[in-house]
C-alpha cells in the first residue's frame, strides 16, 4: 500500500515537472515570436532620422525608364536601391486617394479635367502619358497601391504638402490611416512650407516628422529656429541653396538635412560633400541600378 502511495507522489513529481517544462517552452516560444515581430515589423522604420546613412530619395517616384508617380514608378525606386521616394497625394471627387503631381489629369493622362471634379472609376479609364506625350500602358495609382509597394521595397516616403488640402483635417487623416495601415508612417514625412498649415498639422499629429523648403543662403538660422519648435524634423533646401558652412550649421543643430533638385553631376558630388540624409533626385541613379541597364 505505502509501495502504490509512494508510486503516485513520484508519477504526480513527474507531471509537475513535464508540465513546468511545457510552460517555460510555451513562454520562450511566445517571447521569440513578439521578438521577431519587434525586430522584423512595423518598428524596422522608427529611427531612421537618426541614422547617418546617405540615401538618394526619387522625386515623384523613379520616373527614368516609367512615368512618374505610377506604381511602377515606386517599384523601380525599389529596385534601383533608393531610400526614399517623394509623392504628390490628391483626392478624387468621390473619395479615392491617387497620386498626381498636378490640380489636373491633362498632362500626365489621355484624359481633362481636375482631380477633385473626376471620380476614381473616371481615373481608372484614363492611360498615363510619358514624358514625350505618348500613351503608355500605365494607369494612375491609389495611395494605397503605391504606399503598399514602398513598404515592400524598404522605401521611406517624402509626402509633398503642396499638392491637395492639407489644411482639411479629413483629407489629412485619410492619408496618415493609409499610412499607418500600410506600415510606411514611422518612415515618412511631411512637406508643409505653409507655417499655419505646417502647425496645425503638427497640433494633430505632434510625433510625425515635418518639414518645409527652407533656404539655407539666406535663412538658415531662423528656418533652424522654426524646425527646432517641432518634436521630430528635417531641413529641406534646394542644392542652390546651401553651402558646406550653413551644412554644419544645420548639423550642429541636431536637424538632419534633406537636400533636393539634385540633377546633375556637379550638384551631386556639391550634396554629398554636405553629407546630407537624403539627396532628391529626378535622374542621379544609386549604383545598384547598373544591373538593369547594362
Amino acid at each position: 500500500m505505502e509501495a502504490s502511495k509512494e508510486m503516485e507522489m513520484i508519477q504526480l513529481k513527474n507531471f509537475y515537472r513535464l508540465l513546468f517544462i511545457a510552460m517555460s517552452l510555451i513562454l520562450i516560444v511566445t517571447m521569440l515570436f513578439d521578438s521577431n515581430v519587434s525586430a522584423n515589423g512595423d518598428s524596422r522604420n522608427k529611427n531612421w532620422l537618426t541614422s547617418n546613412n546617405m540615401e538618394l530619395s526619387a522625386h515623384r517616384g523613379s520616373h527614368v525608364m516609367v512615368p512618374e508617380n505610377t506604381l511602377e514608378a515606386v517599384e523601380w525606386a525599389g529596385k534601383f536601391g533608393y531610400g526614399f521616394i517623394e509623392i504628390d497625394v490628391r483626392k478624387t471627387k468621390d473619395g479615392q486617394y491617387i497620386l498626381m503631381h498636378d490640380d489636373t489629369v491633362d498632362r500626365t493622362t489621355t484624359g481633362s479635367g481636375r482631380v477633385v471634379d473626376l471620380t476614381w472609376e473616371e481615373i481608372q479609364e484614363l492611360s498615363i502619358l510619358d514624358k514625350d506625350g505618348n500613351v503608355t500602358e500605365y494607369k494612375v495609382p491609389t495611395l494605397e497601391e503605391a504606399l503598399e509597394a514602398a513598404y515592400e521595397y524598404g522605401l521611406g516616403v517624402n509626402f509633398d504638402g503642396s499638392k491637395g488640402d492639407w489644411s482639411d483635417q479629413s483629407f489629412v487623416d485619410g492619408i496618415l490611416e493609409i499610412a499607418e495601415e500600410e506600415r510606411i508612417l514611422d518612415h515618412s514625412f511631411f512637406v508643409l512650407s505653409n507655417q499655419g498649415m505646417r502647425d496645425q498639422f503638427n497640433s494633430w499629429y505632434p510625433e510625425e516628422t515635418v518639414s518645409f523648403l527652407g533656404n539655407a543662403a539666406d535663412n538658415v538660422e531662423a528656418d533652424i529656429q522654426e524646425l527646432q519648435k517641432y518634436e521630430s524634423a528635417i531641413y529641406s533646401t534646394s542644392v542652390n541653396n546651401i553651402d558646406e558652412e550653413n551644412a554644419e550649421k544645420i548639423k550642429d543643430a541636431g536637424i538632419k538635412l534633406h537636400i533636393y533638385s539634385v540633377n546633375t553631376d556637379e550638384a551631386y558630388e556639391k550634396a554629398k560633400s554636405m553629407k546630407p540624409r537624403l539627396i532628391e533626385t529626378d535622374v542621379i541613379l544609386p549604383q545598384k541600378a547598373n544591373k538593369y541597364l547594362d
